[in-house]
């Protein structure tokens, strides 16, 4: 029995979801583990660049599809509720909302770079000649 474009395209997909869950699951748990090292919460925003780098590689990978992008933000969803559940030192819960915020950023900020980064590359080069 062959195997069709139709069923290796959508095992493809399967294949490139699970990666955007547990990269984000990872990411976040990285974030976590940071966090809980002692990290300054300031020092915790930079965690937006591995979010942003991500779903710009899985936009790319995925040839465009927009919505896998947002199953990273499902992954990293566990914890980062948990950690928006903390208090800062100035006993309130902005800075841990921040950080999981700048996450969310970061992977809005990395598909619309990979859109972009796209987009350059379907268009075709117009040739400017110039007649003396």
């Amino acid at each position: 029995m062959k195997e069709g474009p139709h069923t290796r395209n959508f095992w493809h997909s399967i294949f490139i979801i699970l990666c955007a869950l547990v990269s984000g699951f990872l990411l976040s748990f990285i974030g976590f583990g940071l966090l809980w090292s002692g990290i300054s919460w300031h020092t915790q925003l930079i965690m937006a660049l591995p979010f942003l780098l991500l779903s710009r590689a899985v936009y790319r990978w995925s040839k465009g599809a927009l919505g896998i992008c947002a199953f990273i933000v499902v992954g990293a969803a566990p914890l980062g509720v948990l950690i928006s559940r903390f208090r800062d030192t100035n006993d309130s819960h902005l800075m841990p909302v921040l950080v999981v915020l700048s996450w969310i950023l970061g992977v809005l900020a990395g598909c619309y770079s990979g859109y972009l980064s796209r987009s350059a590359q379907m268009k075709p080069a117009k040739h400017v000649t110039v007649s003396e």
